[in-house]
């Protein structure tokens, strides 16, 4: 078997914190040749980085991948071993939002940085969802949020880490506020296909979740859970940014059923396009698109998570209330 550790240097304002997991990585293998660690020196470096580490071991042995940082590494490194069948992948967390280490429950995070634990911890399979040429393992949006990440895409690089870290939550409601004010993003109107199925309409955002958690601390969806077998998929159904911003509340802890504009449902398969670009976020990477298909591929990676730990129902905290169409998939 072997280990090779991707870290996001940027996830790390305090090179202390750095040292000392690069010193743990070593404790654990002390003495073997199976493991290396390789630090990303820019945005989508892990892709290439993982996919060639793994085309050079032989095809018979498992080649475990650790993604240390956040979600945006988790989401390098899916894509760079997601056509190999010998490897497996996981979550050492240390970003700004670590959403899928939180599909374990709200206490997690402790269990997936202890290196030697996770180093012999049992894999299980996982969904994941295929878009065009990407992968992405916790959610897709379409619209505001989407827009949100695009603005953040474009304001981050040009603040320092260390205040970033501090103030994460600050500088995305900066960015939210902004996409708020974009009436064409709050207007725009959308030909989508669930399974086949017609919701076209005008929608402020489009969630597709095969977890349940975003942004760190959020719940939006609290019935997706990624080995299900399918897409939660919540589509805003309103143009006005009052209406958005007095139910955001509500929505981000999982009770968008108080609210009838909020349609739910849950799909296999996604279809989306528009007269005017999507603005799309995947596992928290901010693009524009003409149109997207989606599809869940059931258990298409295998993730090894803490002995004993599985996926948290978070579904309790849910307002479970009936939804416009009266669904509560």
């Amino acid at each position: 078997m072997k280990h090779f550790f991707v870290i996001n240097n940027h996830s790390f304002y305090n090179q202390e914190s750095l040292k000392q997991l690069i010193a743990d990585i070593e404790n654990c293998f002390s003495g073997s040749m199976d493991y290396k660690v390789h630090i990303t020196r820019y945005p989508r470096d892990a892709i290439a980085a993982v996919h060639r580490y793994i085309s050079n071991c032989p095809k018979d042995e498992i080649v475990r991948v650790y993604a240390v940082g956040g979600d945006g590494i988790l989401f390098e490194c899916l894509n760079g071993m997601v056509d190999f069948p010998n490897a497996e992948l996981t979550s050492v967390p240390y970003g700004n939002a670590n959403d899928f280490v939180l599909a374990f429950g709200d206490n997690a995070m402790e269990s997936f940085r202890d290196i030697k634990k996770l180093s012999v911890s049992p894999s299980r399979p996982v969904d994941i969802i295929h878009c065009g040429s990407n992968y992405a393992i916790i959610q897709a949006n379409i619209g505001i949020i989407g827009q949100t990440i695009i603005n953040a895409n474009q304001l981050f690089p040009h603040l320092p880490d260390k205040w970033l870290h501090k103030n994460a939550s600050f500088a995305y409601s900066i960015c939210a506020l902004w996409a708020l004010f974009n009436s064409e993003v709050m207007q725009q109107r959308y030909t989508i296909l669930l399974d086949g199925e017609d919701f076209s309409d005008q929608y402020c955002n489009i969630h597709i979740a095969n977890g349940p958690r975003n942004g760190g601390g959020l719940l939006p969806n609290p019935y997706a859970k990624p080995d299900s077998g399918f897409m939660q998929v919540i589509m805003a159904k309103t143009n006005r940014k009052l209406d958005f911003i007095r139910v955001i509340g509500d929505y981000n802890k999982g009770h968008f059923e108080k609210h009838k504009f909020f349609i739910h449902k849950r799909c296999r398969t996604v279809e989306v396009k528009s007269d005017v670009l999507l603005k799309v976020e995947m596992d928290g990477e901010g693009f524009y698109a003409k149109e997207l298909k989606m599809e869940l591929i059931p258990g298409g990676i295998k993730f090894f998570a803490p002995e004993g730990m599985d996926f948290f129902d978070y579904s309790h905290r849910a307002y479970k209330g009936a939804s416009k169409d009266g669904s509560n998939q």
